[in-house]
């Protein structure tokens, strides 16, 4: 698909040098770059999850209910493995 950006002039011409010198077309060199940005932006948002959902558990009470973990006991007991 083709598309029209606007960068700053600085930058496009450091992205030009970069992608003659690495032997990548603007198209390639673009696609590695927005690809490599969502990446990491997906891996930053997970780990920001799983953070947040850790600091939650720091401080709620997450234990099982003592009935509970007494009827797990006995299925887990009574079942073939």
């Amino acid at each position: 698909m083709e598309t029209a950006i606007a960068l700053p002039n600085k930058l496009f011409y450091i992205a030009e040098k970069y992608a003659e010198k690495h032997g990548l077309s603007r198209s390639e060199l673009y696609a590695a770059a927005v690809s490599e940005f969502i990446e990491k932006r997906t891996k930053r948002e997970k780990k920001d999850i799983t953070q947040r959902i850790n600091e939650i558990c720091d401080v709620a009470d997450t234990s099982l209910n003592p009935q509970i973990s007494a009827a797990s006991r006995r299925i887990l007991r009574n079942s073939e493995w």
